[in-house]
């Protein structure tokens, strides 16, 4: 959970540095968790995260395979599948804006 904390307050000092009036009115902003975030940002990122929890036909097929397969190469699948899902979220990310400049 507190990565998750760390996330959001880092994502709120990003948008407070870029935003000039709100470093010129520094005294009047809150220290508050949520300070400065829009709210659009947290409907797309929470969109991002029910996309992360629904499994794939991919995922699904590695998974039904993974009984099949022998103890070291069912840490492999679990890391596939983890890739996998990194990978899924990419387009995703880069649709909503959430990467600024990066991507």
């Amino acid at each position: 959970m507190d990565n998750i904390e760390d996330i959001l307050r880092a994502l709120a000092d990003d948008e407070n540095d870029s935003d000039e009036e709100n470093e010129n009115d520094s005294s009047e902003k809150s220290d508050g968790l949520f300070s400065g975030l829009d709210p659009e940002m947290l409907i797309k990122m929470f969109a991002l995260f029910e996309t992360f929890n629904q499994p794939d036909d991919n995922e699904r097929f590695l998974l039904a395979l993974k009984p099949l397969l022998r103890e070291e190469n069912r840490v492999k699948v679990d890391s596939a599948i983890r890739l996998l899902k990194l990978f899924s979220l990419l387009p995703l990310l880069k649709d909503s804006g959430l990467l600024g400049k990066l991507m």
